[in-house]
């Protein structure tokens, strides 16, 4: 067994691709937890709280594909979300699966390092932006059912500026 091991220090390059990679994962789960909170708020009623709690902890559960199927079988987000949520599926997986991995034999290149910045900033985008149109969703659902929002909207705009 190896019991010294000397890692090389990551460069300043590598320490910004890492946290470009974290930001984007951290805006990933973000997404998938909104849209398992939609998923229960659509499936449940105001009364269910017990149901609903249960229910989320098993969403929380599924991947983020298994979680869009759902919605796409039970026609619980608009088409056009549904859409972008499929190519941020694809995105994603690239993300966890194959980006470090993809062009390992350029990873000393400045093009592998600015093709995954702006990869991962894009995907970052894509999640941020879905996350709202899941919020505006709910605030539309919502207010179908007599929930008053504004104090919603108000927080939002506040927070977002939208």
């Amino acid at each position: 067994m190896v019991k010294k091991i000397k890692f090389k220090e990551a460069s300043k390059k590598e320490i910004l691709l890492y946290s470009c990679l974290g930001e984007s994962l951290s805006a990933v789960q973000i997404l998938e937890d909104a849209l398992s909170h939609s998923i229960v708020l659509k499936k449940t009623e105001p009364d269910q709280k017990k149901q609903a709690d249960n229910l989320l902890k098993k969403q929380r559960s599924y991947t983020l594909g298994q979680a869009i199927n759902i919605v796409k079988k039970e026609s619980l987000l608009p088409k056009p979300l549904e859409i972008e949520l499929s190519v941020l599926l694809t995105e994603r997986n690239w993300l966890i699966h194959k980006s470090i991995t993809d062009n390992k034999k350029d990873f000393k290149s400045d093009s592998y390092y600015d093709n995954l910045f702006e990869k991962t900033k894009a995907i970052t985008l894509k999640a941020n932006t879905l996350q709202i149109s899941i919020e505006l969703d709910l605030i539309e659902y919502s207010e179908k059912k007599g929930i008053d929002m504004s104090k919603v909207k108000k927080d939002m705009n506040k927070h977002y500026g939208i």
